[in-house]
């Protein structure tokens, strides 16, 4: 579990120091091309979620950090219960990505996006390290969730939550016998 602070921790701070040096070299609305046609670096200011979701309400970028912090610190509970590595990584990668994006909302009133990419007339919609540490993390934790019967079927078996009348915890089962129920 100390590991999982400590990546989070980095990652989340890889992210700022991105954003900041992309906010101290890159004017808003001006670009640098990595691959021309293809690959720039800009600096944009988004005060929604992910393709600007909420981005023109005044009240959207703090219904996001809300929402943020809250499923930030849920997900933090539930690595520190939980004692399956594989969904405490998956989860890892998502809180860095939620922390790096919760401080810019916090900060700056919305996020720091710089990663814009062009495949001929369609323009990605722009996005960060943070946006990426999301979306990975959550795509592993549903490959996880699809592939792991026993982190389904063990319910809370896989918590480490001690109950008065014994010991629910198991380790993670990760050559497929039987749960320990």
């Amino acid at each position: 579990m100390a590991w999982s602070i400590i990546v989070i921790i980095l990652l989340a701070s890889a992210d700022q120091l991105l954003k900041a040096v992309v906010r101290n070299n890159i004017s808003p609305g001006e670009s640098m091309t990595v691959i021309d046609g293809f690959f720039y670096l800009v600096n944009r200011h988004n005060p929604g979620a992910a393709w600007s979701f909420l981005a023109n309400k005044d009240w959207g970028v703090y219904v996001l950090t809300v929402i943020s912090a809250v499923v930030t610190l849920i997900m933090l509970v539930i690595i520190f219960r939980s004692r399956h590595l594989r969904l405490q990584a998956c989860l890892t990668l998502v809180i860095a990505g939620s922390l790096g994006n919760l401080v810019d909302r916090i900060r700056y009133k919305g996020v720091t996006d710089y990663l814009d990419f062009h495949f001929g007339d369609y323009i990605f919609p722009t996005f960060n390290l943070a946006d990426m540490l999301i979306v990975c993390g959550t795509i592993l934790l549903a490959l996880l969730i699809l592939t792991d019967h026993d982190l389904v079927k063990g319910g809370w078996s896989c918590w480490s939550k001690k109950e008065k009348a014994g010991d629910l915890s198991v380790k993670e089962n990760t050559h497929g016998s039987e749960d320990n129920h």
